[in-house]
């Protein structure tokens, strides 16, 4: 096939823009490296990797948007190696951390969702995915949730360490709920956790008994108040708990 000098041309000029622009990537100069990566990709579609450094360009400036933009061309343009799959899998993974972190739930689930399939066996990007279904919050977002917890439990080589970090997202999402004065869905966050993942957790059993106190059901006050004192005869607030529901006169 023969292939015409204008062509030649503009490919040759693409991988020098390209050069160009990873040593003002290795300057810090993201800025100017992010308009040669995307004049080099213009005149090369062929030149891969400059959707990843434009990720990660992106990602050094604050821009979420844009990063996961780029990953995402990336992907679609079958940008494959050992490397250039690492760097998009640290990339989505410190995107969605930081969508997270500021709590913009759609960025972070569209983050991870990208990066869960570039190493199917790793837990730590089903956390990420599960936490960023809880941050955002639609309907069905808490029960595909502990589905991504659940995919993390069973890929895991340290199910201790897995179940940890399951239970720190759902205990701090259901904060920000208390925080929001959402009691339902605070207490719907500690269920998640009791009927899913670990149902003799006395933490979780004193926190549902608060809040079914709180919104006036001493019956499931009491049930897991009970079920508190008996995981923990010695705790302190089951015992406190069990104590208020004893004097109704006092609520």
């Amino acid at each position: 096939m023969l292939i015409s000098g204008c062509a030649i041309t503009a490919v040759t000029e693409g991988r020098n823009d390209f050069n160009e622009a990873v040593a003002l990537y290795n300057t810090g100069d993201c800025e100017n490296a992010s308009l040669k990566f995307t004049r080099a990709l213009q005149k090369d579609a062929d030149l891969l990797e400059g959707h990843v450094y434009l990720a990660e360009c992106s990602l050094k400036q604050g821009n979420l948007e844009a990063a996961v933009k780029s990953a995402e061309q990336a992907i679609a343009a079958g940008a494959k190696g050992a490397g250039i799959c690492s760097r998009l899998k640290t990339v989505l993974t410190a995107g969605g951390q930081s969508a997270i972190d500021k709590k913009q739930g759609d960025l972070a689930v569209r983050f991870f969702k990208d990066a869960a399939p570039l190493e199917q066996k790793d837990s730590g990007l089903r956390i990420g995915l599960g936490t960023a279904l809880l941050q955002r919050g639609n309907k069905e977002d808490m029960k595909a949730a502990i589905i991504e917890f659940k995919t993390a439990m069973s890929t895991s080589a340290s199910p201790a360490q897995t179940m940890a970090l399951i239970r720190s997202a759902l205990f701090a999402r259901a904060e920000q709920y208390a925080a929001q004065g959402d009691t339902y869905t605070q207490s719907r966050c500690y269920l998640a956790y009791t009927e899913n993942f670990n149902k003799d957790d006395v933490e979780a059993c004193v926190n549902l008994g608060k809040l079914f106190y709180q919104t006036d059901n001493p019956i499931g006050a009491l049930y897991y108040a009970n079920k508190a004192r008996a995981l923990d005869p010695k705790n302190k607030a089951a015992m406190e708990l069990i104590n208020e529901l004893n004097t109704p006169m006092q609520h």
